[in-house]
């Protein structure tokens, strides 16, 4: 039988034609090259799988699967589900993401060092459609400085301390999943992503996985992340129906500890008083349709905390 993968690279792809030769020059070009790359085309009508299978049919490592369009969350299952189950580890790549030449070795040599931690993660930097840096890129540093949920209050983590799951409820420090790789025995422990809280099953599923144990954090950058005009909006109904979704799964899901739906409820309290406040400021500068939002905002945050449902996204 042949030695198995010690890393699953699972890759889902739709239209990313431009970009997924450079993005996979990186994952094969790694200095840790015990892996297999799983590319899980999600219904692409460019050429992304002609690219995809040209690449497979140079380099044993690399499998092409084909599905329908049924969106990020379902072509990473689909694309685990044909991994090697044997490989100690997975990582979940964005298409278009470009990784630094050591970064999948640091990452196996974290998870090495740290036999109890579910997941390891570092730092990225944004870059741009042509794959140039942001200037005055501060993805890195807010990436860092890690604020997390203890007790009643929120604590600044200091940089040799893991990515907790107090920190993860205060924000998805892990920010794209090409950054972590994590064991694949974790995964099999919290289940695949959730399809209902697209497009922030990456922090649910973080969540999930934290809840097991800390993430090793790296303080160094690993990751290019592309950035593109077309990402979902911040503001969109899609969006905030996804982030309420995972808010209110963090507190209510059976699998927390006392202290871990504490730090969920503290997190959520955190976030619902700093938008009041940015309100009372926002009404003391005139600003009174911005105030008026970020009012009805802290208010649908809070029914979350008194446990009613999520409205469904339109």
């Amino acid at each position: 039988m042949d030695a198995p993968p010690r890393v699953s690279i699972v890759i889902p792809t739709y239209n990313v034609a431009p970009y997924l030769a450079t993005t996979l020059e990186s994952v094969l070009g790694q200095t840790f090259s015990e892996t297999e790359v799983v590319l899980f085309d999600d219904g692409s009508k460019d050429d992304t799988v002609r690219i995809a299978e040209e690449y497979a049919a140079r380099d044993p490592r690399v499998k092409v699967l084909r599905g329908n369009h049924g969106g990020a969350a379902a072509a990473r299952n689909s694309g685990l589900a044909a991994s090697d189950p044997r490989s100690e580890f997975v990582t979940f790549f964005d298409s278009d993401d470009v990784w630094e030449k050591h970064a999948l070795e640091t990452l196996v040599r974290a998870l090495e060092a740290s036999p109890d931690a579910p997941g390891a993660h570092g730092l990225c930097r944004c870059i741009d459609s042509h794959g140039v840096p942001y200037p005055h890129d501060i993805l890195a540093d807010d990436m860092r400085r890690r604020v997390a949920a203890v007790g009643d209050g929120l604590v600044l983590m200091p940089t040799t301390a893991p990515t907790s799951f107090g920190a993860l409820l205060v924000k998805n420090y892990i920010t794209t999943p090409g950054v972590s790789l994590v064991r694949r025995s974790a995964l099999q422990k919290v289940g695949p992503y959730e399809r209902s809280v697209v497009p922030c099953e990456d922090w649910d599923m973080n969540l999930r996985l934290a809840r097991l144990g800390d993430f090793v954090f790296i303080d160094q950058v690993l990751l290019n992340w592309r950035r593109h005009d077309g990402a979902v909006s911040l503001v969109s109904k899609r969006w905030r129906y996804a982030y309420d979704e995972t808010r209110r799964r963090s507190i209510r899901a059976r699998e927390n500890t006392a202290a871990q739906k504490q730090s969920a409820r503290v997190a959520l309290l955190s976030e619902v008083l700093g938008l009041q406040r940015e309100a009372l400021k926002m009404l003391r500068g005139g600003a009174f349709g911005m105030a008026t939002k970020r009012f009805l905002r802290s208010a649908l945050l809070g029914a979350i905390w008194l446990g009613i449902p999520v409205p469904r996204k339109g």
